[in-house]
């Protein structure tokens, strides 16, 4: 793929991920076209269902971390309770060292919800980046469009002359007109975002300038274009129709943005169903969050007239595998036993309080075998008196009770547990 990498992605973070999902869409694509399967629709759904596949041991990891988020709130909203409206030091150092000591609790890492999404993120979009230029990526396709391409710039017709033919005005034709290069992969690219009326525009060009011969080559390239890019009867190439404005007649391509909205909803509200939320109505970020699924859905389906239908059609793909993703995700997790699951953690996070400097037999055992669902969960609501009564005497948390005093002519760490937990035993005992 080397004779193609020009006008692949280049950025630093997103291109070697785009460079490397594009080889894989190579070898897909010509694993199918054995099988006589040369069609680019079919071989991005396969793509789709592909990568976000060798993604799912992130997403099950997170997963697992919102459905310990669940059991862990109630205690993390009864410290957030506690120490409400205080705001010095010492009582921000004991609310962060409690609410730490909880995540310990269960074994589990406030980074580890985060992390998968962060990894998923570029992934996501670097696959975004290969969808959209495929000739860029896939060497049998670049090569189809290598001889019109070489006839085109030898007949004197530049790359802007060239993205003039087309309505669509991606990044991609953007990108090769700001190049101003006679380079044929700029040719390529742009040859790559025809539809048939690029095509035909282009062939009564060559016809006016009197080279009837390159034009037969430009309607041979175009019926192969056609034939790779039909999708159920749908050029993906094209811009879905937009019915009814300008005297656009009603055609199948709506089809796609009524789909991928259709689909995003659906994904969204198995998703949503399957991670309890918490009841907080004075929330604003939960409050945004909720009023951003109900309208991205949407915001989706009018950017899918903005884009070719091939663009479309990768979204409708990634919103069906991520519906059976959370099926198949949900069946798991009502046979999966959250128990197991605590006290493997529990396992874990022991070896963590050890590297800490802590004894993990007397500053853990008593605490671990603790459950969120001891919790009064109607109580956290309630005045700090109360709530201060209720949580922190009968339930008190590691950082109060169970971590072992240190020495106080030890040194720790600055920024450990152990460091916090001295702090917190000197301030005791100036009380």
């Amino acid at each position: 793929m080397m004779d193609v990498i020009l006008t692949t992605y280049q950025g630093s973070i997103l291109g070697p991920i785009a460079r490397l999902l594009g080889q894989i869409l190579e070898w897909l694509y010509v694993f199918m076209s054995r099988f006589g399967i040369e069609n680019v629709g079919v071989c991005m759904i396969a793509f789709t269902f592909l990568v976000n596949l060798l993604m799912l041991p992130l997403v099950l990891k997170q997963q697992k971390f919102a459905k310990m988020s669940s059991i862990m709130n109630p205690e993390i909203m009864a410290i957030q309770e506690k120490y409400k409206g205080k705001r010095d030091q010492a009582s921000q150092q004991k609310m962060s060292m409690e609410t730490q000591a909880v995540y310990q609790k269960y074994g589990v890492s406030p980074a580890s919800g985060c992390l998968p999404m962060l990894i998923t993120f570029p992934i996501l979009f670097a696959l975004y980046r290969v969808i959209y230029n495929i000739p860029a990526y896939v060497k049998p396709i670049h090569n189809m469009y290598t001889n019109v391409a070489q006839s085109v710039r030898n007949l004197g017709i530049s790359v802007e002359d060239l993205s003039q033919m087309t309505n669509s005005k991606t990044y991609v034709i953007q990108n090769a007109v700001k190049a101003d290069s006679a380079d044929l992969n700029y040719y390529i690219d742009i040859l790559g975002q025809f539809n048939q009326e690029a095509w035909d525009k282009l062939a009564s060009t060559c016809n006016a300038k009197g080279f009837a011969s390159i034009a037969d080559l430009v309607d041979q390239v175009s019926g192969q274009a056609y034939h790779i890019n039909s999708f159920l009867g749908l050029n993906i190439a094209d811009l879905p129709v937009v019915p009814f404005i300008g005297g656009a007649a009603l055609t199948a391509s709506v089809l796609i943005p009524i789909l991928s909205v259709i689909t995003q909803m659906i994904s969204m509200k198995l998703s949503m169903a399957s991670t309890p939320q918490p009841q907080d109505t004075e929330n604003t970020a939960m409050a945004s969050m909720n009023t951003m699924n109900k309208v991205m859905p949407f915001v989706t389906g009018v950017m899918c007239f903005m884009f070719p239908i091939g663009v479309g059609i990768y979204w409708v793909a990634g919103n069906v595998f991520r519906i059976l993703q959370t099926i198949v995700i949900n069946a798991y997790f009502k046979r999966l036993d959250m128990d197991d699951l605590i006290a493997k953690n529990v396992e874990k996070a022991k070896k963590r309080f050890e590297k800490l400097g802590i004894d993990p037999n007397t500053a853990f055992a008593d605490v671990s075998k603790q459950r969120t669902s001891n919790i009064d969960k109607s109580k956290t609501k309630t005045s700090q008196s109360a709530t201060r009564k209720k949580v922190n005497r009968p339930k008190k948390s590691l950082a109060d009770k169970d971590f072992k005093r240190p020495e106080t002519n030890k040194k720790y760490k600055e920024g450990s547990v152990a460091h916090y937990a001295n702090m917190l035993a000197r301030d005791n005992d100036g009380k």
